[in-house]
């Protein structure tokens, strides 16, 4: 965890003491991408922070070129050039391994040894998934009208790269992000400075007492060469405490160092395991990238507007790759593939007669939230191990 390093705590003490002495709006907002920078380099590298550079010029470049075209397939394809650079790049640093492994044994020859010495994990870049997501929601934005390119190249820059969501979230859109900073960056009140502090105490205690005690009973189940069906039960539990803490541990971290900053990021949790059903559910959970998902990829797709089979296919798709978005194995991509069919089956249940029925009693809430909750804790298993394991704990849920 990058926040409770001693280097980003006293790093941050300096950096917020001479934010609050600075006498103007505009030097405090160029001071903010100083420090940024620092953050970014300090944490990445000069290997992670060249890659990051070369995609967000290219961004900026092709959002004003975009712009400036008419409607048309002109248009369309300096689109899909500017989206190629992050989605590739993404591909490269993170999917290497994963797509070509399984190839190497089908080649022969010269293939073979290139790709035997070639196939190899490279050191990523810090946050390159966040990157390339922030980057394909501004290039698409740009190119649907639904704003206009940032021709101020320090503020694109603040947007790339403002250091209390670099890391893990949240993915922030930039057309509210970058209305605050319009002309420069105001001192934050008092009241709101305090906020965010008091946000960033929860966050870490969320993270540091929660998430790392239940990690550490999860370490000694996994340790039981005897798991039954109630300690796999136990575990599935621990597994949705530690994920739920630990993320929005983060996120309130994020969100509460960019309140003390002054500036508004978007909110990630809102009590998920409270959901009624798993759509709402991910109305709930991680909210930044639902909603990134369902627009970028979702609805490109056909969203709703399609046939029931075609509508189910949308969803496995969207949710294999929300799934590969959190990891580069495939376990992650059933996982997400896991959530795409309770999606869909939950849409069909809730259109059908019996469905209507049975949410117009009044007690079934209650018996909702339970089973939402059942389905979500047996998803974390697929989320954290791979398949035989998995296998393995759904035999002694079963008690085979």
């Amino acid at each position: 965890m990058i926040f409770n390093t001693s280097w980003f705590l006293i790093f941050f003490l300096f950096f917020y003491l001479f934010l609050w002495l600075l006498p103007h709006d505009r030097l405090r907002f160029y001071y903010l991408l100083v420090c940024c920078f620092i953050f970014h380099y300090h944490f990445a590298g000069p290997a992670g922070v060249t890659p990051i550079i070369v995609m967000a010029i290219i961004t900026y470049f092709i959002a004003l070129w975009i712009a400036k075209l008419p409607p048309g397939p002109a248009k369309t394809r300096v689109l899909f050039l500017g989206l190629s650079v992050p989605v590739l790049a993404l591909v490269f640093y993170k999917y290497r391994v994963l797509l070509f492994t399984p190839v190497v044994p089908l080649t022969q020859g010269v293939a073979k040894d290139w790709l035997t010495a070639h196939v190899v994990q490279v050191a990523m870049p810090l946050a390159i998934s966040f990157f390339t997501f922030e980057f394909v929601h501004y290039l698409t934005d740009v190119y649907h009208g639904k704003g206009e390119p940032v021709r101020n190249p320090f503020k694109f820059a603040v947007f790339c790269i403002f250091f209390p969501s670099i890391v893990s979230g949240p993915i922030k859109r930039f057309q509210p992000f970058l209305a605050q900073v319009e002309e420069g960056l105001p001192r934050p009140p008092a009241s709101k400075a305090l906020l965010g502090l008091a946000q960033v105490l929860l966050g870490f205690f969320k993270k540091l007492v929660i998430a790392d005690n239940a990690t550490m009973m999860i370490h000694l189940l996994e340790k039981r060469t005897d798991l039954t069906f109630g300690p796999v039960c136990l575990l599935m539990a621990l597994l949705s405490v530690r994920i739920l803490f630990d993320f929005s541990g983060y996120s309130d971290i994020a969100i509460g160092l960019g309140k003390m900053i002054g500036l508004d990021l978007p909110a990630n949790f809102n009590f998920p395991y409270i959901a009624r059903n798993i759509t709402e559910f991910w109305r709930r959970w991680h909210m930044s990238l639902s909603s990134w998902i369902r627009d970028y990829i979702y609805i490109p797709l056909g969203g709703n507007r399609v046939s029931l089979a075609r509508k189910f296919i949308n969803l496995m798709v969207t949710m294999f790759v929300c799934g590969l978005w959190h990891g580069a194995s495939w376990h992650f991509g059933l996982w997400g593939m896991y959530h795409g069919a309770g999606l869909a089956l939950h849409n069909l249940w809730e259109k059908s007669g019996t469905g209507q029925k049975w949410a117009a009693w009044r007690f079934s809430r209650f018996l909702d939230v339970a089973v939402t909750n059942v389905f979500v804790a047996y998803g974390w298993l697929l989320f954290f191990y791979p398949m035989d394991q998995v296998v393995k704990f759904t035999r002694h849920l079963f008690l085979i």
